[in-house]
């Protein structure tokens, strides 16, 4: 016969077994991604300004998925729902008046699942375009089953100021005329009370404009690229509302023709000076390359490259919030007594065999004097770079004021480092052979914004009173009477 007290307890440990199985069961389903109890995120641009022209852009997302989304005009109390797109964007917080949107819709649902993506939102009917601000009510819901099935939702409302009006724009003052790969300068006005990108175009290549003498006014060296025929300089002013405002720059434009010459390649020049500049670089053996030609190629082109990236950082990076409230510089001449060995813009052609095998530009000016020749700074700066470099071998590059730097490369020696604040008329550096050098002598390049420049412009004090000097003198007594 049974024991009833060996029954009954049985059942209660067949009662705590079937809990806790129940307890440890709802614990594992609950800590499933499908039970997720983390809510969805609505984020807006760091300064809520529309200008009630592009789609204004709001970016929703979720650690597991988005179900569905919706937003709503606030308006008197009521809630006005607003038709939404989709907004196809590579970057996180996108630009909506720069991507693909998809047809309007309200109370969207996604028909797949995705963790993040933005929606734009078009101006509701009924704002006028003078309204100060309108409120937004965004609400998004994930794909969790938690909150019994019905998922973890956000809603947010967000007050946007509305902004209508293009920033105030005009030129000042600037330079009369641009030389095919020289330089110019611009002083210019803008003007706006959200006003958040400030960039200067020549066509191909963007520059920086920096704060001057007064508030609202600012001030560019540009450069026209040797490498380019085109040249269309202009401003564009855009505030955070998406408003932009475009002012051409009327310069004279000047063509330039540039040397032009065929270099034939020897073996011994391949054997010698290429292999050691290879060897010396190592990042390569020389057992890696296919023929003789390669070798050329990798320094003539691909070093060539990495040394103009490394050059172009140095020369690039520089304060653009200070203000300026004058520029000062004098004629460069960092040899003296130097003769021309080869001047800025030199197009060279190689051929090995008689074939065409590389080009190349020289983007400076070659100056020799006598062996170890003293390298003079001309002009107060701040070292940006002392090392060595490629092709350019050791070299220092000095940071002079509103994007203007110079180059001084084949070095033997060097003295001075990197932060260095140094004054005008003191020695430098030595000459040398270092890098792609054939000889010792001093490679020389004027820098504005990283490019280089038709050095000759900079050496020349006639040219730097007309298109620098003057051109500030002159803004400040047009800005002074504003």
């Amino acid at each position: 016969m049974c024991n009833p007290n060996m029954k009954s307890g049985f059942v209660k440990i067949l009662g705590l077994v079937f809990i806790f199985v129940l307890i440890g069961g709802g614990i594992l389903v609950l800590s499933l991604d499908s039970f997720e109890k983390e809510a969805p995120k609505i984020t807006i641009r760091d300064k809520a300004v529309w200008n009630l022209k592009d789609s204004f852009p709001i970016e929703i997302s979720d650690n597991v998925a988005i179900k569905s989304y919706s937003v709503a005009l606030i308006e008197n109390g009521q809630r006005i729902p607003l038709d939404v797109q989709q907004i196809n964007a590579q970057d996180t917080m996108c630009v909506a008046k720069n991507a693909n949107l998809s047809p309007l819709t309200q109370n969207i649902i996604t028909p797949t699942p995705t963790k993040s993506f933005c929606i734009g939102i078009q101006k509701p009917t009924g704002v006028k375009d003078n309204a100060k601000f309108i409120t937004l009510e965004v609400s998004v819901t994930d794909t969790s089953k938690w909150n019994l099935f019905k998922g973890n939702t956000t809603t947010q409302q967000f007050n946007i100021a509305i902004d209508s009006k293009k920033p105030q724009l005009a030129v000042v003052s600037n330079s009369y005329k641009i030389t095919q790969g020289g330089s110019a300068l611009v002083i210019f006005r803008a003007i706006d009370e959200n006003l958040e990108n400030l960039t200067i175009t020549n066509g191909n290549l963007e520059f920086k404009a920096q704060p001057f003498y007064k508030e609202g006014f600012y001030i560019a060296l540009i450069a026209w690229s040797k490498m380019h025929d085109n040249f269309t300089p202009k401003i564009i002013a855009e505030d955070s509302a998406g408003n932009v405002s475009i002012a051409p720059i009327g310069y004279f434009q000047q063509k330039k023709r540039y040397k032009d010459s065929t270099i034939p390649l020897t073996d011994s020049f391949i054997d010698g000076k290429i292999s050691t500049l290879v060897e010396e670089i190592g990042e390569k053996s020389l057992d890696e390359f296919e023929s003789k030609v390669e070798i050329f190629r990798y320094i003539n082109e691909g070093v060539r490259q990495q040394s103009f990236d490394r050059v172009f950082k140095a020369a690039s990076e520089f304060d653009t919030e200070s203000l300026v409230e004058n520029f000062h510089i004098k004629p460069f001449a960092p040899l003296r007594g130097g003769a021309v060995m080869a001047s800025f813009g030199d197009y060279r052609r190689f051929t090995y065999q008689s074939e065409i095998v590389s080009e190349s530009h020289h983007m400076g000016l070659d100056l020799a004097s006598i062996k170890q020749a003293p390298v003079i700074l001309n002009n107060p700066g701040i070292v940006t770079l002392n090392e060595f470099v490629g092709i350019d071998g050791n070299s220092i590059v000095v940071y002079h004021g509103l994007g203007l730097s110079t180059l001084y490369a084949h070095l033997t020696t060097s003295d001075v480092n990197v932060g260095d604040v140094l004054e005008s008329d003191m020695k430098i550096a030595n000459t040398g052979n270092t890098g792609l050098a054939l000889g010792d002598h001093l490679h020389f390049s004027v820098l504005v914004q990283g490019y280089e420049v038709w050095n000759a412009e900079w050496m020349d004090a006639k040219w730097i009173k007309l298109n620098i000097t003057d051109v500030i003198n002159e803004a400040k007594a047009i800005i002074n009477q504003i």
